[in-house]
């Protein structure tokens, strides 16, 4: 292809051939989750919403069949111990703050080198604003290892679920 062009290895992400992680800008890096989640979350049958232009706090609509859930993406990529850490803030670079049951109903932290997904509604969490996730075990226990691929959380019934936290998106929408 003549017209085509090469991303310079500096600016692309994900990993390289070996496996290793490329470099590549916390935007870019933050795209790739979020692209990760649209694939993850329709090949388990949810439908995908993504809300045009930035202005919201959630990053994603799914749609369960039953009810929408406002959805929070964050990714890491290395862990600085055996622990992984994911900022559960958001807003403007000046203005940031955690998240409100008002605001996101759950926050899927992906991390990259693991391949391992957590489904975190906003109740287990807020207003905490600094998550520690250990997929490779900790002595201690995982506070939020239970909801590793915790998908189904989002299928359950509205009615007989223990995070219906969404009281502005039930105003809003038909359930």
């Amino acid at each position: 292809m003549e017209n085509s062009v090469e991303v310079p290895a500096g600016q692309r992400a994900g990993r390289d051939p070996k496996g290793q992680a490329q470099k590549g800008t916390r935007k870019q890096r933050g795209e790739l989750a979020e692209m990760g989640l649209m694939f993850k979350a329709a090949g388990l049958g949810f439908g995908v919403a993504k809300p045009c232009g930035g202005s919201e706090r959630y990053d994603f609509i799914l749609d369960s069949g039953s009810r929408l859930w406002r959805v929070q993406v964050k990714s890491t990529y290395v862990a600085p111990a055996h622990s992984y850490a994911i900022n559960a803030i958001g807003g403007s670079s000046l203005n940031k703050k955690s998240y409100t049951a008002e605001q996101i109903d759950m926050l899927v932290a992906y991390i990259v080198a693991e391949d391992a997904w957590y489904v975190v509604p906003i109740g287990a969490f807020a207003p905490r604003v600094h998550l520690k996730f250990y997929p490779t075990g900790s002595h201690y226990g995982g506070l939020y290892e239970k909801y590793r691929e915790a998908w189904s959380l989002m299928k359950a019934e509205p009615e007989n679920h223990a995070f219906d936290h969404s009281s502005a998106l039930g105003r809003l929408l038909p359930r």
